[in-house]
Parts: structure tokens; sequence; C-alpha cells
């Protein structure tokens, strides 16, 4: 094991014990009862986006399918316990297998087909979403267009009462779904899949088992994404087939994983996390209604000005990141500008992501001007190309 990899493993270790005290710490210091719920929302959003990248980010087959694998996860867990009695934990394992099995036969149709592939295979994973939709809806052992009650749900005494629970699975799941991302990117099959995004033909070629490892990824998209799924079916309390697969979720994933980056796997974990952050600040603020434009109005910008991902930017700027956002976070601190910790939290993130739209040449020229850290200018990083700062 490398260096690197136990660094980043024991990493993992870390954050796994410092959230998992969270829920006691909370309580301890009396901090709102409302950080446990807005966790709980991130992990849930980091576990879809991270599952998504796995196929997209990885192998470079943009799908639409994260509504589908997540939609497959609620309902399986939803009949299981709404209609069969079944006990909560013990029917969550099947929703991510049967998000997977799904995610595999659909595999086996496209990835046979070689001109199923771009756009074809992006509006392709689109349809199974409708698809599942009507069948929920026209069968009564499925949903019937009733909907389900899961409101009521007897949680186990270990898990908590209803937001610890909620917290503690959607951690846990969260952390594998980042691991396995980790994982997949630096091992034989990330490389074979970043190939495949290269240059399929060419990856076939030179002996990658295309088909295996596109199955691959797809399987583990869809089972990370149906077992959050079906965690998450406690959280909606009243499972509908218009709440379900709706478009929501794929282009929640989408954005998030194009902010953070879909070349690395940490980039869907901070895009998650700027995402839900922006998003819960806005709903907080009465603008529910305009959050959507703004967020697609961000993508938009994302698009043209960072095609890479913040990700990548903070990391090789992370001295100027650092400044940004602990300064921030300092000064709306000591103003007492919120009286919300995660209003203030929005802000040094929003301030931090915005310095990083910044393109490198702004900063080159900057310091230049200033004639380099010499004289005051910025950390010789910032202006670097990025082209030569991610080879």
């Amino acid at each position: 094991m490398t260096g690197s990899r136990l660094r980043t493993l024991i990493g993992f270790g870390a954050v796994a014990l410092t959230l998992g005290f969270f829920p006691a710490l909370q309580e301890a210091l009396d901090l709102p009862r409302f950080l446990v719920i807005f966790l709980f929302t991130t992990m849930f959003w980091v576990s879809q986006a991270s599952s998504w990248n796995i196929l997209t980010g990885f192998a470079g087959y943009f799908s639409f399918g994260q509504g589908a694998w997540y939609g497959i996860g609620v309902y399986t867990v939803s009949v299981l316990v709404g209609k069969h009695g079944w006990p909560f934990v013990a029917a969550l394992p099947f929703a991510g297998l049967a998000a997977g099995a799904a995610g595999l036969l659909l595999g086996v149709v496209v990835f046979r087909l070689r001109r199923l592939s771009g756009e074809i295979f992006a509006l392709t994973t689109l349809a199974v979403a409708f698809v599942l939709a009507a069948v929920a809806r026209l069968s009564p052992a499925i949903d019937g267009g009733t909907g389900i009650f899961m409101t009521g749900t007897p949680i186990p005494e270990f898990l908590g009462d209803f937001s610890t629970a909620m917290y503690r699975l959607t951690l846990v799941f969260a952390l594998l779904t980042v691991l396995a991302a980790y994982l997949i990117h630096d091992s034989r099959l990330g490389w074979g899949l970043f190939a495949i995004r290269d240059d399929e033909q060419v990856a076939d070629g030179l002996g990658v088992p295309v088909f295996r490892y596109k199955m691959a990824a797809l399987g583990a998209n869809a089972f990370f994404a149906g077992l959050m799924g079906g965690v998450w079916s406690l959280q909606l309390g009243f499972v509908t087939v218009d709440d379900v697969f709706n478009i929501r979720v794929p282009l929640f994933v989408i954005l998030m994983s194009v902010l953070g980056g879909m070349s690395h796997w940490m980039g869907p974990v901070l895009g998650a996390v700027i995402i839900t952050t922006l998003s819960d600040r806005l709903n907080s603020a009465g603008l529910a209604d305009v959050s959507q434009i703004i967020i697609g109005a961000l993508l938009v910008v994302l698009a043209l000005a960072v095609r890479e991902g913040v990700y990548l930017r903070m990391r090789d700027r992370w001295v100027t990141t650092a400044a940004i956002f602990f300064g921030v976070l300092a000064l709306v601190t000591v103003l007492d500008i919120n009286s919300s910790l995660i209003s203030d939290f929005a802000y040094a993130i929003v301030a931090t992501t915005v310095a990083m739209l910044v393109p490198s040449g702004v900063w080159e020229r900057v310091r230049a001007a200033r004639g380099g850290n010499g004289r005051g200018g910025p950390p010789d990083i910032l202006a670097e190309d990025l082209t030569e700062a991610n080879t």
C-alpha cells in the first residue's frame, strides 16, 4: 500500500469517526437539531453524486438513469416494509441489489449494441425512469397510483430517534459510496474506465475488457443509488410515483458532479456540499421558487468557465482556498451577520467557489503586475495553467 493511499484511508477513518460522533456532540453542546437534518441531506446527495460519477465521470457514459436506480431503491424498501411488513433495516440491502440488477440488465442490452452510445445512451437511461414510473403506477403490487405510507415505520433502537437514525444510515452508505469511488478511481478498473472515456475503440484494441468494465461501472452506479434510495424512503414518509420518478435527482447529481469535477472522485463530494448548502439557504430565505433558476444558471456558468470543476482548482490553489474560506467564515462570525452556522458556512463556501471561477490567466496577469510573490502577489500556483497542473 502506497503512502498516498494509506493517508487517504486514514483520512476516511478520521472523517467517519468525527461525523459518527456528531449527534452526541450536537446534544452535548445544545446545537440546533436542524444541523443533523442538514448533514444527512448532504450525505444523501454525496452518495448519489458519487455513484453517478462512477459511470459518467470515469467511463464517459452520460446517464440520466440516476432517478431510475434511486426510484427502484425507494420502491423496493417501501413495498417490502409498507406492504409486506419487513423490518426496515433488513429490506435495505435488497434496495441496492434490485437497482444493481436492473442496471446490469440494461447494460447487457445497451453495451452489446455499440450504436447505443453517446446521446442515444443518455436518452435510453432517461426513458427507463419513465417506463418504471408507468409500471409502478399501473401495478397494484407496487403502487397502483395510491402511494405507500412509510410514516410510523419501526426503527431499531440502536439507531436512535428518527433524525439520528437517518443521519447514521446516510453516513454509513455515503462513506461506502465515496470509498468505492476512490478505490475504483485508483485501480486497474478505474484506469480501464478512463481509457474507455478517452477512446473506447483504442481501449478495446489495447486489451481493456470494455464490456466487463462498463458493466461493473453501471452496476456500481445503480447499486449505491438504489441503496441510498432505500434509506430515503423513510424520509419521504409517503411514497408516490410523481415524487420519486422525477427529473430532480438526475439533474442535481449532474450539477453537483459538474461543479465539483467529474475526473476526480472528490469532485462530486465537494459539488454536493456546495449545491446542498446553496439550495438549503435559498429555500430558507423564501426563494424556493427561484432556486432552480439560480442553480440552473450556475450550471451554464460552470459549463463555460470551469469545465474541469472547482475541486482541481481548489486543490491546486489550496493556500488561496483556505485563506478565502476561513477569512470569510471569520468575518461573518465576527460581524454576526447571521445567527445560523449553516448560513456562515454558506457565505464562506460560495465566496471560495466564486474565487475559483476566476480564470488562471487572470491570476497570472495579477502576479506579473505585482512582480510575483516577492512583492505580495498571489502564490505561484495561482498562475499555473490548469492544463499543466492537471498533468
